[in-house]
């Protein structure tokens, strides 16, 4: 397997399956977006999208957005960002005798 050296250049090495960052490899990874930063001041467009790819894809997502503002489902089982999700979303699972890892909020138990 190949996996990209951290740093800003692209370098690859040959790494085993059982593979480790912090074991494999000395230097510090960049921050994130400091890649990005950097490749907009060498003016290195390969990361960023042209301005008509940028407008293609808003062309096939605002229809979509669109109709989910103007169309509410009924059956949505729609949840608080602060919880662990729907009640749903248990009993699918349970079903077949799983259950959702719950961790400890903070620390506490």
């Amino acid at each position: 397997v190949q996996a990209k050296r951290p740093g800003i250049d692209m370098v690859l090495n040959a790494v085993d399956m059982v593979f480790d960052y912090k074991g494999t490899y000395t230097n510090q990874a960049p921050e994130a977006y400091e890649t990005l930063i950097l490749d907009t001041m060498l003016g290195d467009q390969t990361l960023f999208m042209r301005g008509d790819q940028v407008e293609a894809a808003w062309d096939l997502v605002m229809p979509i957005l669109s109709t989910w503002q103007n169309k509410k489902s009924l059956n949505f089982p729609n949840y608080s960002a602060d919880s662990w999700g729907p009640e749903s979303a248990e009993a699918l699972i349970a079903r077949d005798g799983f259950n959702w890892f719950t961790l400890p909020v903070n620390g506490k138990k």
